[in-house]
């Protein structure tokens, strides 16, 4: 879907939305209606009660955190009510069904608004107002909700859905010795390398910038790999100490250090323990006491060992691929 097919609407040409009503703690009665709040958990669901007369029931509508968790965005095809500190949003068109689909589609656009919204600059009725939208157009330049549906519908057939296999038989785990490497012990670094937004150029190769979500993709551009992938990038400004297992070739930014593995074969299983490990020292930096290269060769990280001293690489690939879920991760 091109953006040459989209354009920018007024949020309230397209939805209309409204507040919902305080319900203080202690007159929250127990029942079936869902309770929606500013929460980013459990679909924003905090319980379910017996609402008072006063409070409307809604359905078939998406909410959306004013305060609190600010931003949050979530769908609800059953009966709730909403706390005053959550929009409830539908689609202005009564021609229109909101469904699933639609309402997947409409997630992300509503949540990129995250950023510009916090504890202190809620998002108020009159801020979401001003709100404007990239949405697909039909030939009567109006929005296309059959494209959303149909983007929504192509993405879950390309999804390969497994169950998990239930063998009945006790995994073969033992609880091993933990000891603590420098960082430089168990990885060799490499640092990225800046490349301004001008000299970018839309290509094939992933940029990966100091961002903590999309695997640390930032955007593909035409520029040559500098690294050839089976590693793990991990930012150290930015968004300090996210990291993630690059598969394949890709271009780091000069915000973003690169590590391979010393004295093993990487692969995924690993580096999905090994990056659990490392992100532990996230609340160690922040944006102004960036984790530089020095230190970050030098910060200690527990492993498992195995009976020489060393780390137990088997034992931590094992651990992975005993979760649930498993069998799930791309290889």
């Amino acid at each position: 879907m091109s953006t040459s097919e989209k354009r920018l609407f007024a949020f309230t040409d397209v939805f209309t939305f409204c507040r919902g009503s305080r319900l203080i703690e202690e007159d929250q009665i127990p029942g079936d209606i869902a309770y929606i709040s500013s929460t980013k958990r459990n679909n924003g669901i905090s319980g379910h009660i017996l609402p008072p007369d006063t409070m409307t029931i809604f359905n078939n509508k998406i909410t959306l955190s004013n305060s609190g968790s600010v931003g949050y965005s979530f769908y609800h095809d059953y009966d709730f009510v909403a706390s005053d500190h959550v929009t409830v949003i539908g689609i202005k068109d009564s021609s229109v069904p909101l469904n699933h689909e639609i309402a997947t589609y409409l997630k992300p656009i509503f949540e990129a608004m995250r950023y510009k919204y916090n504890f202190g600059r809620e998002i108020s009725d009159e801020r979401i107002a001003r709100e404007r939208i990239l949405l697909p157009v039909n030939k009567s330049d109006k929005p296309d909700w059959n494209q959303m549906q149909e983007y929504i519908r192509d993405l879950g057939a390309s999804i390969e859905w497994k169950r998990i296999q239930h063998t009945n038989q006790p995994s073969a785990l033992y609880s091993p010795d933990w000891h603590l490497f420098r960082m430089d012990e168990i990885f060799e670094f490499h640092k990225g390398k800046r490349l301004t937004k001008e000299n970018m150029s839309v290509g094939n190769t992933n940029f990966i910038g100091a961002i903590s979500t999309d695997n640390g993709i930032r955007q593909k551009i035409d520029e040559d790999p500098l690294y050839e992938g089976n590693c793990i990038t991990v930012n150290y400004n930015g968004s300090v100490g996210e990291a993630f297992y690059q598969k394949d070739p890709f271009w780091a930014s000069d915000d973003v250090n690169v590590l391979f593995l010393k004295n093993a074969e990487l692969n995924v299983f690993l580096a999905m323990f090994l990056i659990t490990i490392i992100k532990r020292n996230k609340d160690r930096f922040d944006f102004g006491r960036k984790w530089n290269l020095q230190k970050m060769k030098a910060t200690l990280i527990g492993l498992p060992v195995s009976t020489d001293g060393k780390p137990d690489w088997t034992f931590m690939e094992r651990y992975i691929k005993s979760l649930p879920y498993c069998d799930r991760v791309p290889t």
